[in-house]
């Protein structure tokens, strides 16, 4: 840590050093001032073929230089050499009011000045994205920047509509004012000289990619609904106009849609995906004139997929973007089952790679924070690196690259919760992988720093059938580790990958949070949104006692009780409460500050449909993003998207 401190310093000094005019001379430059460009159905750069590897990172616009520089040094250790990462941030007046989500630690790229958009190319602003693009020129990597977003994450789309006084989430494809305030900001982005380098947006390779937005869709998370009249004409008649623009300010750069690749196959296809539903036409998209790639993405737990489809969705998009002569760029997946990721990851690059697939970029490497501690795990996808499964992305990134080659098998880490006093078993050997070969169950070393195969230790003993089970001590509860190898077949030895077992405490009574009974019980929404709805006690929603608590929530935001004092919530495994959606579905998340250092931990962000009455649960143990200290929860809240919705019998156990 201490060479990346030093290079924050130094870099700091210069930022404070150069005026805003003044060309820094203090930044290297890549050995090669080339453009990615394309041929026909192939990316190229410097007469040769090119394909790339790497990954999404969407805070570096706003967070620090010490944080920006980590994740570019990850990367490049991890031989990546592309990321995308966001160009945007959109706020509502310079204060932060009437904004769909605000400024980002204190940083806004546009705000409404009173009668049009204005730009902040200060400190707080777009020097920011400066920064960024230095770094990643520093570091031998190029970027794909989409320059708004579909979604309400640092306001994007629904910005300009909120700034127009527009109706629909659409009116952004289609507003003429809207249209031309986004072609004026992409003009000022492209036109930008960067006083790090001293080279203007447009003139500088280490971009890769503009992309015309992410995910753009007819629909977007709730601010705005969708008009009656937004098809797939609609947001292709926008990407046309806009790409044609960025062509006319920049002809050195390559430009990408940032769609998710949904086909537009047959208005009644029983597959969403392939029913024009979202306003997407991936083949229309990728074939007009001034877009240069086809783009698709891969969520299959949120897109309610399974395994075998997302491989023809591989397949296709691979296929398709050949058949109309143009590359294929999959630019983002994310898998969330931990257990099983590092075999999917490989599965699918391998297949993208067998296909002729030209670049992937997945999601999300994220790095260390200010204080040193690790970025959180806020949605569940995140890989680390190194870790095993980024070395799997590094392998995959060699194997897309370069020519295929013998390598030794991964070991990724296993996870397993026993009940008290009870053993549990692991199967480790499920979720390495081997390259051209297989993994060997029987051979895995429970104790790598002695020599030979040890088959015990510390409580864990691996079986005949290559399974390994965790013996706890009477009384023992916890958190406990070990270390583990294995060997491929023809003998080639793994990295070390970590066991761990959380032994969960005994039974005991439930801990109530909140029962409605008496009042709201000082439940309302976070004190940074305190206009993002209201709460009333109510009687038609009560699966415990008489009352429930209505939520009407005006703004995707986070709701929770004043606590009096903190919560002890020693020994207990699971939160859960009763919810009631109404008209709207929403995504669920809970967060919980803990410790004498307040530290925030949170859950992913699971769906739950309209008109639906469930229990929501998250296991304390496993599912927060950091090791919560539940013996000292301090503020507790949960995360509901716009909408009216119930809940009941908040508790833990």
């Amino acid at each position: 840590m201490s060479r990346r401190f030093g290079v924050v310093t130094a870099l700091l000094a210069l930022i404070a050093s150069v005026g805003a005019q003044a060309p820094a001379m203090a930044e290297p430059v890549q050995k090669k001032n080339l453009f990615v460009t394309r041929a026909g159905s192939d990316l190229r750069l410097d007469g040769h073929t090119f394909r790339f590897a790497g990954t999404n990172n969407y805070y570096l616009m706003y967070k620090s230089p010490l944080m920006v520089d980590d994740v570019f040094a990850d990367a490049q250790a991890a031989r990546f050499n592309v990321l995308r990462t966001w160009g945007f941030l959109d706020i509502g007046n310079q204060d932060g009011s009437n904004s769909i989500r605000g400024k980002a630690d204190g940083v806004y790229f546009q705000y409404w000045d009173g009668t049009k958009p204005a730009y902040n190319d200060g400190p707080d602003g777009l020097q920011k994205l400066d920064y960024v693009l230095a770094s990643a020129r520093r570091h031998n990597i190029r970027l794909v920047i989409p320059l708004t977003n579909n979604w309400n994450d640092f306001g994007g789309m629904d910005q300009y509509v909120r700034w127009a006084g527009g109706s629909y989430h659409d009116d952004f494809y289609t507003n003429p004012t809207i249209k031309g305030w986004y072609k004026d900001w992409i003009s000022h982005v492209l036109n930008r000289v960067n006083p790090l380098t001293g080279v203007a947006y447009r003139d500088d390779p280490t971009v890769m990619a503009w992309e015309l937005g992410n995910e753009p869709r007819c629909l977007s998370a709730g601010a705005y609904p969708r008009s009656p009249n937004c098809t797939t004409a609609t947001i292709n008649a926008w990407a046309d106009e806009m790409s044609r623009h960025i062509k006319s300010v920049d002809r050195n750069h390559l430009v990408g849609a940032g769609d998710e690749g949904f086909f537009c196959d047959d208005p009644n296809h029983e597959d969403w995906t392939r029913k024009c539903s979202e306003g997407v036409d991936t083949i229309a998209l990728a074939s007009l004139p001034a877009i240069d790639m086809m783009s698709f993405h891969i969520y299959p737990t949120a897109w309610g997929k399974d395994l075998p489809w997302t491989f023809e969705w591989i397949k296709r998009h691979v296929r398709e973007a050949n058949r109309i002569g143009k590359p294929v760029f999959w630019g983002e997946f994310g898998w969330l089952d931990k257990s099983t990721r590092n075999v999917v990851f490989k599965q699918w690059t391998d297949l993208f790679d067998a296909e002729g697939g030209d670049g992937w970029l997945y999601w999300i490497l994220s790095g260390v924070q200010d204080d040193g501690t690790l970025y959180p795990d806020y949605d569940g996808y995140t890989v680390y690196c190194p870790s095993p499964v980024c070395t799997t992305l590094t392998n995959a990134r060699d194997e897309l690259l370069g020519p295929q080659r013998s390598r030794p098998p991964v070991a990724d880490h296993d996870t397993a919760v026993a009940e008290f006093d009870q053993p549990v078993t692991l199967t480790p050997a499920a979720n390495d992988v081997a390259y051209r070969t297989s993994v060997r169950a029987s051979s895995i070393d429970l104790d790598p720093a002695t020599a030979g195969q040890q088959k015990t230790r510390n409580g864990f003993a691996l079986n005949p059938d290559g399974t390994v089970t965790f013996t706890p001590t009477p009384g023992q509860v916890g958190t406990v580790t070990g270390s583990y190898t294995i060997r491929d077949q023809a003998g080639r030895l793994s990295n070390v990958a970590t066991l761990t077992v959380t032994v969960k405490p005994d039974a005991g009574a439930a801990v109530v949070i909140s029962t409605f009974e008496s009042g709201t019980d000082g439940w309302g929404p976070g004190s940074w949104l305190p206009d993002a709805g209201t709460v009333a006690q109510t009687t038609e929603f009560h699966p415990q006692g008489a009352y429930g608590l209505r939520l009407t929530v005006t703004a995707d935001h986070w709701f929770g009780p004043a606590l009096a004092a903190p919560l002890d919530l020693t020994g207990k495994q699971f939160f859960r409460a009763e919810l009631r959606t109404g008209a709207t579905g929403t995504s669920v998340s809970l967060a919980v500050q803990t410790g004498a250092d307040y530290t925030w931990c949170q859950t992913p962000f699971p769906w739950v449909n309209a008109n639906t009455t469930t229990t929501i649960s998250f296991d304390l143990l496993t599912e927060l993003s950091c090791a919560a200290n539940l013996a000292d929860v301090k503020a507790l809240y949960l995360f509901l998207n716009a909408g009216t919705h119930d809940l009941d019998d908040i508790r833990a156990e």
